[in-house]
């Protein structure tokens, strides 16, 4: 595997976009989590971070920090659109 920003990037992405693909696509969080609707949006970033650690002890250092900078992008996004307040 390359050790580049753009790889990070793009497997970064693709945690939070299966995350909202079942959230917005299906009934998976009416179904199993109807109190917590940001749960599956958690599993997503909990997935980019082990990947990150892995990664890390690795020496795969760009690609974690691709996958990092695409998790925060992914988390104000949400955080934006559903209009949480911190």
């Amino acid at each position: 595997m390359k050790n580049n920003l753009g790889l990070g990037l793009l497997l970064g992405a693709i945690a939070p976009a299966v995350a909202y693909l079942l959230a917005t696509y299906t009934q998976i969080v009416q179904t199993w989590t109807p109190q917590k609707p940001m749960m599956i949006y958690g599993v997503a970033v909990f997935i980019n971070l082990i990947a990150m650690r892995f990664l890390f002890k690795g020496g795969k250092d760009a690609v974690a920090k691709g996958i990092l900078m695409i998790t925060f992008i992914a988390t104000i996004l949400y955080i934006f659109t559903n209009r949480l307040s911190i």
